[in-house]
């Protein structure tokens, strides 16, 4: 009888270890996504309890965020959160946690730009380059705020993979490429010996509302709340703004927002349901 009970207890071990086991799996990994990961983390040590295991599992291959968001609405077992700008679509096919996590930074866009054309972007006071023509943008279809760019009439070629829009940028076959000031520092100097014709510019920059959430498949409530409660403890605490300003105190400083002629955009989606963005470290640096 004993001997039966410990085998019955033996084959339900490998199910309660696991249900003690909470499995973060990502597609995006490379570093343009470090913060929002240190964020998640930051997230689930708070809220997590003591008997509660957090892995994170990045998928293996290298995707799209097509593919990535495939996977995350029909193969949650695949991946199950992305960390991504928020609109209508995504809102009604993900189970989103309405907390902006990068505080506007992703919607100031600075441009990368080929250094044979510095000379297009003196001067420009206005956005009637980027619409007539006179200026073509590089930028991914894949990408949310692709629709924030058409609805602005921005003249656009998109490029879906990542790495491509360097190469064709290096080439001259469009003239600038907008990063968000998160990215675009990272990225010149990841990027600048391989691609030596692209440089950034110094004087615009596009304003956009982009609020980036975290997205789960609508069925992980579980999780979802998790994640939200720990990034209010995080926002009480004040280790929300710290690890924010941990990663981007010196890339604040080194875009002179101030000194840039800002060119504002619309959003064509930003409802009253949607969580803008607080722009606190605007005047700060």
């Amino acid at each position: 009888m004993k001997f039966k009970l410990y085998l019955v207890l033996f084959s339900l071990l490998p199910l309660l270890c696991k249900a003690n086991i909470i499995e973060i799996k990502y597609f995006q990994k490379d570093q343009r996504y470090i913060y929002r990961l240190e964020l998640l983390k930051l997230a689930l040590s708070k809220s997590a309890n003591e008997k509660e295991t957090i892995v994170y599992q990045p998928f293996n291959d290298d995707i799209t965020e097509a593919r990535g968001l495939y996977f995350l609405k029909n193969k949650p077992e695949l991946i199950n959160i992305a960390f991504i700008p928020t609109n209508k679509e995504r809102e009604n096919s993900f189970l989103a946690i309405k907390k902006p996590v990068l505080f506007g930074m992703l919607g100031y866009r600075i441009f990368l730009i080929h250094k044979d054309n510095k000379s297009k972007f003196e001067n420009i006071n206005s956005i009637r380059p980027f619409v007539d023509k006179t200026l073509v943008c590089g930028f991914s279809p894949h990408w949310a705020d692709m629709e924030i760019l058409k609805y602005n009439n921005i003249n656009t070629v998109g490029i879906a993979v990542y790495e491509h829009l360097f190469k064709t940028l290096n080439h001259k076959r469009f003239d600038y490429f907008p990063r968000g000031i998160n990215e675009v520092w990272q990225e010149f100097e990841s990027k600048k010996n391989k691609y030596k014709n692209i440089i950034i510019e110094d004087n615009l920059a596009f304003y956009y509302p982009c609020p980036v959430y975290f997205f789960l498949n609508k069925k992980d409530t579980k999780l979802a709340k998790k994640i939200e409660k720990g990034l209010d403890l995080a926002e009480k605490d004040g280790s929300f703004k710290e690890l924010f300003l941990k990663h981007y105190k010196e890339t604040i400083k080194k875009s002179h927002l101030s000194k840039r002629k800002i060119l504002f955009l619309k959003h064509p989606e930003i409802t009253e349901q949607t969580t803008l963005d607080s722009l606190w470290w605007m005047n700060k640096y």
